[in-house]
């Protein structure tokens, strides 16, 4: 059981490119400043002596126009290894997630199949690899909408069933809750449902996530010292280059405090 605070330090959405060529088709979307920015903000988040660093998706903007093509699977991959070797000059454990334009088979060459659940400091950390496009068969009732289901689901309904005493963090790169739809699909189909049966087991006291590029502020959701807190990332890739710290206290109170890379740059 945690007896004591859990600093956690959280990214998302760098959509980078180096060996793949050209940019994000969003102009505001700095691919080709990510690598060495996201150098400097892994630098800047282990000088905060986190216990954990999480990156909630969109590492790599692969190019879906031609995503299977032999060079972009070469380029796309050296892309995500290079993320890797980034992350593997920390001292402080680590976890990154995919997301919509993350290549799945890539990702999970370089990264593993998404199976990672860790213990940081007597908290159980589980992570989901979700996909808002088709890989079991099924057919969303919408395109892009993201949806837990097969194994993640099945994991999910696992966790939460056991008797494991242990508070835990869930991980994911869409929104569970608000409900964030207006333009683009970012809130889980089944995200009412999802948002439900964490809030209904008092040891889920935080769930992050990333995609919706404005983020949202933490919050929580459920009873007073139980319940639930809630925040999704704002994007790394546009200016100011944020990033965030979460310190979770040994009694469920969170403090989250927003780093801006760059706040002379102006919001984009």
């Amino acid at each position: 059981m945690n007896t004591r605070p859990l600093q956690i330090g959280q990214i998302s959405d760098l959509h980078l490119r180096h060996h793949l060529a050209g940019t994000s088709a969003v102009k505001n979307r700095r691919s080709r400043d990510m690598p060495a920015l996201f150098i400097e903000a892994l630098a800047a988040i282990e000088a905060a002596a986190v216990d954990l660093l999480v990156v909630t998706g969109d590492l790599v903007d692969h190019p879906f126009e031609d995503e299977d093509r032999a060079e972009s699977l070469r380029q796309g991959e050296a892309d995500l290894r290079l993320v890797a070797d980034s992350l593997s000059t920390l001292t402080c454990p680590w976890i990154v997630l995919p997301g919509n334009h993350d290549h799945p088979e890539l990702f999970d060459r370089v990264f593993g199949t998404g199976s990672a659940e860790l213990d940081i400091h007597g908290v159980r950390v589980i992570c989901f690899h979700d996909w808002d496009r088709n890989l079991d068969g099924a057919q969303d009732a919408a395109a892009n909408v993201p949806r837990r289901v097969a194994e993640q689901r099945s994991r999910l309904t696992s966790v939460l069933a056991d008797d494991d005493p242990r508070l835990q963090i869930h991980l994911q790169h869409y929104v569970i809750t608000p409900e964030l739809n207006e333009g683009w699909p970012h809130t889980y189909g089944d995200g009412a449902a999802l948002r439900d049966a964490l809030v209904a087991d008092a040891r889920v006291r935080l769930g992050l996530s990333g995609h919706y590029h404005p983020g949202v502020e933490s919050f929580h959701e459920g009873d007073e010292g139980t319940g639930t807190w809630f925040h999704v990332a704002p994007a790394f890739c546009q200016a100011p280059h944020p990033y965030v710290l979460h310190r979770l206290e040994a009694d469920g109170t969170l403090n989250t405090t927003r780093i801006d890379l760059r706040p002379h740059l102006e919001m984009s």
